[in-house]
């Protein structure tokens, strides 16, 4: 099997890793939280900084509600 990661990705397949669309990931360059090279016309993301970006998030949390048994027309 291939080990093979990426050293740079263009910004429409980071968009689509992290769930994002593209503006937010040029907003995440512009803040400095993704690291971008440029390559002729193309900006390439360093993958690197993918994994760091995804890393520094939060874990998601939710509240438990109690469940709801339905209800019937009586």
């Amino acid at each position: 099997m291939n080990d093979f990661q990426p050293i740079l990705m263009p910004v429409d397949r980071v968009a689509d890793l992290i769930g994002k669309c593209r503006r937010s990931v040029y907003q995440l360059i512009a803040s400095d939280q993704l690291e971008a090279v440029k390559a002729g016309r193309n900006t390439l993301v360093v993958f690197a900084s993918v994994k760091r970006y995804v890393d520094s998030l939060p874990a998601a949390r939710f509240k438990q509600y109690p469940s709801q048994t339905k209800r019937t027309n009586a």
